[in-house]
């Protein structure tokens, strides 16, 4: 049996939406989860401090409200203050694109929610990790879903600059700038292979669902002790026009010229956007991605993996 809940409630999310949802949602929590406590971000208090706050208090079933960006500051903060093992972990998702919460099977709507929550059922998730340079400071970051960089991470870092946040919005802007991207000169190297070109997108994958829904690492397994990869090299802009429709399946591997594999470990080389989790995070010139041996317990609703839930 679960302690009862601890929220960390992110009221900026979904463009603020989030603070009216969780008002509206509170009752109902309390309702069905009685003794459960929360707390909120505000411009004294980050997602991080209320981590740590969580952490010192002894919280060990911690429920993060908001969307995947929102998860990605939580889970960041639990690795940084020795909390991975230490906690279960569930997604409330109010946010814009809530793609991880796809990969989970957990639903939106609160009551169908709430069923979940109480059956418990959790997978040892796996925590990706990314070691990059931005001029000459080193810096890391975890992800739990998917990571991007090339024309992927463009389009977020677009995105990012309009300020605004809706789920089709990623997909969207991906067909407005496809056809004044330049594809950068970068070498990939992953589990002995090579590969030098001008990349279109590289995606780093531990959930299978990112940009508001689009399937562009299928092969990711939340629970395997590998990140699914997925690339491609010089791709004619007509191609990429005519298999748009591959993005929203599990087809994107049948594109002639795009990769989907695994990889141990994986390295990138050269000046390119970065994006994890829907987070810009920069134009480094060298990027290491592998996965954390720590593992966190999140819940899950109806999710496949090569792992039993347990």
């Amino acid at each position: 049996m679960l302690p009862p809940p601890h929220f960390l409630v992110n009221p900026a999310a979904a463009s603020g939406r989030a603070q009216r949802w969780w008002r509206a949602a509170l009752p109902v929590l309390q309702k069905h989860f009685p003794g459960l406590s929360f707390s909120v971000s505000d411009g004294q208090h980050t997602l991080n401090d209320l981590v740590a706050a969580a952490l010192a208090q002894d919280q060990h079933f911690l429920i993060g409200v908001g969307g995947d960006g929102t998860h990605h500051d939580i889970v960041n903060a639990l690795v940084r203050h020795d909390g991975l093992a230490k906690v279960t972990y569930a997604p409330l998702p109010l946010g814009s694109g809530n793609d991880w919460c796809r990969t989970l099977g957990i639903p939106r709507h609160i009551l169908r929610w709430t069923d979940v929550i109480k059956r418990g059922n959790t997978i040892p998730h796996r925590i990706g990790k990314l070691t990059y340079q931005v001029g000459a400071r080193p810096q890391v970051q975890y992800f739990t879903n998917v990571a991007g960089l090339a024309y992927d991470a463009e389009v977020v870092r677009r995105s990012a600059g309009l300020g605004l946040k809706h789920r089709l919005l990623y997909p969207v802007l991906t067909l407005a700038y496809l056809r004044d991207f330049t594809p950068p000169e970068l070498e990939l190297h992953y589990d002995g292979q090579v590969v030098s070109g001008r990349f279109h997108t590289i995606n780093l994958g531990i959930g299978r669902y990112n940009g508001g829904g689009m399937r562009l690492v299928p092969q990711a397994d939340p629970v395997a002790d590998t990140l699914a990869l997925t690339y491609a090299v010089g791709l004619p802009l007509g191609r990429i026009m005519a298999n748009g429709w591959r993005f929203y399946t599990d087809s994107i591997g049948r594109v002639a010229g795009v990769i989907t594999t695994h990889a141990t470990t994986v390295g990138i080389n050269g000046l390119t956007g970065l994006e994890a989790d829907g987070e810009w995070l920069g134009m480094p010139t060298v990027v290491e991605a592998s996965l954390l041996t720590e593992r966190l317990q999140v819940i899950v609703g109806n999710v496949a993996t090569r792992s039993c839930v347990t």
